[in-house]
């Protein structure tokens, strides 16, 4: 009775034993397959670890999307008009310095892709042209210039000399075809650019009313006397089309120095010259865009971002008014 007694008991021992090291292997070991983070307090046991759930680094992560946002091109496209070229024409059955229109010109639309960047803070850096196509060809105009030999009328005297600053460039210097080539002709002009197409300049004063004088002298300022990159292969006188990030690539092509010289006496009449509304050449009437005045400083506001180009073309036209 009494060995029933000890074994009862020693059965009911082992029994408590073996559920006391299945509680411990419970509390050991099936914490570790939780794939639960666990936040712990600063009391409880120092060597418990924390769940392996990876933390998140905010700030990181804004730097990087700050970087993906701000640092940036921004590309666009914008419509110009496409101004027409003026082919000139010898004909012998009009009058030396009489000029005839044959063909009306029409101006094109050009589209112009344009690149900004941004730097890594969201600020403008800078613009640059990037790309250029004609989406309406413009039409040529054609003007016959006279050949036949005549006695040349007598010309509204022209202010010799000297030249003021406050000369109204919105109106024909007066001079005649022989006295452009007098005064277009120099040692300074090595190419003799200015000399074998004076005639130009002269033209431009009677088919659109401005001083020959002036446009003469943006040409000499701007082509170094024609020696410039720009004037020797492409035939533009004045940079016209050139952009300051990319001068050469986007200056416009001519076949000749009379159709640069016209245009650009086209764009001065049209938007810097007159007032919007004047009515100019070919009945057209001035879009006076860039208009703050007819002098040579008050084109220098919206012409150039060089701020001394105003005082440049000035001494040009001195010298060139002082050679009469």
């Amino acid at each position: 009775m009494k060995n029933s007694k000890e074994k009862k008991i020693l059965s009911i021992l082992a029994l408590s034993i073996f559920i006391i090291i299945i509680i411990l292997v419970y509390i050991k070991y099936i914490p570790k397959q939780s794939t639960y983070a666990t936040i712990y307090t600063e009391n409880q046991d120092k060597n418990l670890k924390i769940s392996s759930a990876s933390m998140i680094d905010l700030d990181k992560i804004i730097i990087e999307n700050t970087k993906t946002i701000y640092n940036k091109e921004e590309i666009y496209e914008r419509q110009e008009e496409l101004e027409y070229i003026t082919k000139y024409r010898k004909s012998d059955k009009i009058y030396k310095g009489e000029t005839k229109v044959a063909q009306e010109g029409r101006n094109g639309i050009q589209t112009i892709t344009m690149k900004k960047i941004f730097d890594n803070n969201g600020n403008f850096v800078k613009e640059e042209q990037i790309g250029c196509k004609v989406t309406k060809s413009s039409l040529d105009k054609i003007i016959e210039i006279g050949t036949k030999i005549y006695v040349e009328p007598k010309k509204e005297e022209a202010h010799q000399g000297s030249v003021s600053a406050e000369i109204a460039l919105n109106k024909p210097s007066g001079f005649s075809m022989e006295q452009f080539k007098k005064i277009l002709t120099d040692k300074k002009d090595v190419n003799k650019v200015f000399e074998t197409n004076s005639d130009y300049f002269y033209y431009i004063e009677e088919q659109y009313k401005i001083n020959g004088i002036f446009v003469a002298s943006i040409g000499i300022h701007e082509s170094a006397w024609g020696t410039s990159k720009i004037a020797k292969n492409k035939y533009n006188l004045f940079g016209y089309g050139a952009y300051d990030s990319n001068p050469y690539n986007g200056a416009y092509s001519f076949s000749g120095y009379s159709e640069s010289i016209d245009l650009i006496a086209r764009v001065l009449v049209k938007y810097y010259l007159n007032p919007p509304g004047t009515v100019i050449y070919d009945g057209n009437k001035a879009s006076g865009k860039y208009y703050n005045g007819n002098t040579v400083f008050a084109v220098n506001k919206k012409y150039a971002t060089d701020k001394n180009w105003g005082n440049s073309v000035y001494k040009y036209m001195q010298y060139l008014y002082g050679k009469i």
